[in-house]
């Protein structure tokens, strides 16, 4: 069923030129630039910055868009009324972002290899920051689609921890300030710079990861809503 589920919201996903677009072309597009512009000398910073960019625009700004689109229309209030239970049919709409945004993870990486970048001294740590990243995006973007009244206004309400996202992660990456892993994209920032052999402070990153993640599950569980916003 979740897999039937997650086919049909990708081929929707797929229809939607502008949804489209952030989900599959901008990520790409621009770790593909990070990695051009800084790669030979900051190859942390510009793993980091793909990291986010994809866990932002796939994971957080597409749940949020999707949930609210599929809201708005009925969609999910239809699925409802089937046999799927709705832990089914959420995971059914939420798994194809997630999936896509791990793929296009791996793309960048590989061609941040290709490109120069060093192999992670400790690349256990990489995988969860991506991991841990994408799940807090997840949660984040269903919590998002709860107080996002319509699918264009996703657009400004996904503004504020996209910005948050990037703002933490910079602020990890280029500085040694524990402040910065208060932020969301803090601890993605720390588990990569530690897995490419810099300072850290990995226990601390992980527990920000999970601690942004139980705080996405929270509001979504508060602020989901499965039937239209009038």
């Amino acid at each position: 069923m979740i897999a039937a589920l997650g086919v049909a919201e990708l081929k929707m996903l797929s229809r939607n030129r502008t949804a489209a677009v952030l989900a599959f072309a901008m990520p790409l597009a621009t770790g593909l630039y990070f990695a051009a512009t800084l790669g030979d000398d900051a190859w942390p910073v510009a793993i980091t910055l793909q990291l986010l960019g994809t866990m932002g625009f796939t994971a957080y700004v597409t749940i949020t868009t999707s949930l609210t689109s599929r809201r708005q229309d009925l969609y999910l209030k239809r699925l409802r009324t089937g046999t799927a239970s709705d832990a089914v049919v959420l995971t059914g709409v939420v798994l194809p972002p997630v999936l896509l945004a791990l793929v296009q993870v791996v793309l960048l990486l590989g061609v941040s290899l290709v490109a120069g970048a060093p192999f992670p001294d400790r690349p256990e740590l990489l995988v969860l920051a991506v991991v841990g990243g994408v799940v807090m995006s997840a949660a984040a973007g269903v919590a998002t689609s709860g107080v996002t009244s319509t699918a264009e206004l996703a657009q400004i309400t996904t503004g504020p921890f996209f910005l948050v996202l990037f703002a933490g992660g910079l602020w990890a990456a280029t500085s040694s300030d524990v402040r910065g892993l208060v932020l969301p994209g803090g601890g993605v920032a720390d588990l990569v710079r530690v897995a490419w052999g810099g300072a850290g402070r990995p226990e601390l990153a992980a527990l920000s990861l999970l601690g942004w993640t139980l705080v996405g599950c929270a509001l979504a569980v508060r602020f989901f809503r499965w039937d239209a916003r009038t």
